[in-house]
């Protein structure tokens, strides 16, 4: 994570894009995971192909080479521009796509308070950290650059199940998983009558 006091001035609701991020937040950033991340990176991928990722920087003390281990850094003026010319899905996206199975198992990250505000060890969620439209986003970024906030990887399942700071964001999640449960109920009690029909058809003598 990076230090706070690397934060410090008039952004109050939003980093400047000459600040720098290490891989891990320039992953969240983007909406995806370091992995994906660091294959943007390459130069060149496994399958030949040139890499396309944002631009990077490696810290060098004076006088020092950059060794491998070095960490990379991304500079948040470029993340915001790759953002806004490679608009993919997010991984909420495909998780809402698949269905139930992907609101159960899929791992989203999610912003939440620093300390927990109930009793240690329970989750009070903010928002979804994937969520590139939420116009609070950036504020929260910026929040969690600084050490304010953290952010959990959590099913959407789980974080529905979760406390969460406001009302209305808990709300907005937990109808789209009420909603799944919905369909999937409703597509449960359609194959029963269906089975019915056919049972009953392939056996006209038997009492309804």
């Amino acid at each position: 994570m990076v230090h706070p006091d690397e934060f410090k001035g008039p952004e109050a609701d939003a980093l400047p894009d000459t600040v720098t991020l290490p891989a891990e937040l320039a992953a969240l950033y983007l909406c995806m995971s370091p992995a994906q991340l660091a294959d943007l990176r390459k130069s060149k991928r496994p399958d030949g192909r040139a890499g396309n990722g944002a631009s990077i920087i490696k810290p060098v003390e004076s006088g020092a080479a950059a060794g491998p281990k070095d960490a990379v850094l991304y500079k948040l003026g470029i993340l915001r521009d790759f953002a806004k010319s490679h608009t993919a899905p997010t991984a909420f996206d495909t998780a809402l796509d698949s269905g139930l199975p992907g609101w159960v198992s899929a791992k989203l990250p999610f912003f939440a308070e620093r300390e927990p505000r109930v009793k240690r060890g329970r989750r009070v969620l903010i928002g979804g950290a994937w969520n590139r439209a939420d116009p609070l986003r950036e504020k929260r970024f910026a929040d969690l650059a600084k050490g304010r906030i953290r952010f959990t990887s959590l099913t959407c399942a789980e974080a529905a199940a979760s406390l969460w700071a406001d009302v209305a964001s808990h709300a907005a999640l937990a109808e789209q998983g009420l909603a799944l449960l919905r369909s999937e109920t409703q597509a449960i009690e359609a194959a029963l009558a269906a089975t019915g029909q056919l049972a009953a058809a392939s056996n006209p003598d038997a009492v309804a």
